[in-house]
């Protein structure tokens, strides 16, 4: 008798076969961004907080599975975290100014 085996499906792996642990961790990190992002685009009431967030998803879109972004992908997780929480803050103020 065989053993059940699990596959797990793994786009990055898929689309990018033999890249290393830790540039498959920058993707993956990466791919959360787009992830939250398009939460954040499909949820939103503030064309601020959407404007970044489509600028953030833009940015991971063009890079995620491009082979030649390897070296830039420390500096890709920056700019896409410092995106989503300044479109997360623009959508608290947009609440708050909004709100009255």
């Amino acid at each position: 008798m065989n053993a059940p085996v699990t596959i797990k499906r793994d786009e990055i792996r898929l689309f990018l076969p033999g890249i290393s642990d830790e540039e498959h961790a920058k993707r993956a990190l990466l791919r959360s961004y787009r992830n939250a992002a398009s939460a954040l685009i499909a949820s939103t009431q503030s064309d601020v907080a959407r404007g970044l967030a489509w600028m953030a998803s833009d940015y991971v879109t063009g890079a995620l599975y491009a082979p030649g972004a390897a070296d830039a992908l420390d500096e890709l997780n920056k700019l896409c975290k410092r995106l989503m929480l300044t479109a997360i803050q623009a959508e608290q103020i947009d609440l708050e100014r909004f709100a009255e």
